[in-house]
């Protein structure tokens, strides 16, 4: 399979090129440097080149609260740069999956959102994700939008890598414990990628749509960070002596995060044959290697 990974430098991109690498696709790895997705002059020339079997799109804006500011460039990169795409894939007839995030929600529903309930974007960044899904639809049915939360890994910025680096450095951490959701491991999202992608040649394939994927259990920020202390206590002398839990409301940030990021997971159970991987295995593989560094 020759699978092409735009946004390939990304913490997910880099960690879905290593696996697919090993299960034998050739991969066609485009980072920003490589391939503008604003520009679809760029697409075509290296869709056309390479014929991929497979697009995935990792390119994102990501910076949530820088995004309240750069509202322009968020959306030419999560809106137009997925319209793109799926323009170009519609006209190689090429098999597109695209990451979406949980932010296309408002969090105010008191269980997890499944893939029909209405989207209430409470940021720029959610927006602009959700009016990409969106030009993906109206431009090409060959697509799997997956939604994926709070994803951390071995690349890249996260959540992870930020409170090992503060509780080296402080000995009081505040961390919200009203927002729930479900962290996502890098890994475990490209094994849930890989496993689509087998199935998207099938003779019978007829799952394009939307999905949900996230880790579990489901857990709050102060939980995540927490357990992320844990693990990192068995390798690593802390400065850290205590985490207090706050309130959303006295952790003032530019952008609005959903109360309520967990999502349901039973439709890609049902069609893909996916359940879901815990994150609380996946922390403590990622913590072993990081301290081992």
């Amino acid at each position: 399979m020759r699978t092409m990974i735009v946004g390939a430098s990304g913490q997910l991109g880099r960690t879905l090129s290593q696996h697919a690498r090993s299960r034998g696709h050739i991969i066609i790895a485009c980072d920003r440097r490589k391939l503008d997705v604003s520009d679809i002059s760029q697409i075509e020339k290296i869709v056309e080149q390479e014929e991929p079997g497979c697009i995935v799109n990792c390119a994102a804006y990501t910076a949530v609260d820088k995004a309240e500011s750069e509202v322009e460039l968020a959306f030419i990169v999560n809106r137009d740069g997925a319209k793109n795409l799926a323009f170009v894939c519609s006209r190689n007839n090429i098999p597109l999956i695209h990451l979406s995030t949980d932010y296309v929600f408002d969090g105010l529903s008191e269980i997890p959102c499944s893939e029909t309930d209405s989207v209430n974007p409470q940021n720029v960044y959610g927006r602009s994700k959700w009016e990409g899904e969106e030009a993906i639809r109206q431009a090409f049915g060959k697509h799997i939008i997956l939604r994926i939360s709070w994803v951390f890994g071995c690349y890249g910025h996260n959540f992870v890598k930020t409170i090992r680096r503060l509780a080296g450095e402080r000995e009081e951490l505040n961390v919200v414990t009203d927002q729930f959701g479900c962290p996502s491991s890098t890994q475990n999202i490209s094994f849930v990628i890989l496993r689509i992608i087998d199935q998207l040649f099938e003779d019978s394939f007829d799952h394009y749509g939307t999905y949900h994927y996230c880790d579990g259990p489901d857990t709050t920020w102060f939980g995540f960070a927490n357990a992320i202390v844990s693990e990192l206590r068995k390798y690593e002398q802390l400065k850290l002596k205590q985490i207090h839990p706050i309130s959303s409301a006295e952790y003032q940030t530019a952008a609005k995060r959903p109360k309520n990021s967990r999502m349901d997971c039973s439709l890609i159970e049902a069609n893909f044959g996916i359940k879901q991987y815990s994150w609380e295995d996946q922390l403590t593989i990622l913590i072993r290697n990081m301290a081992s560094k």
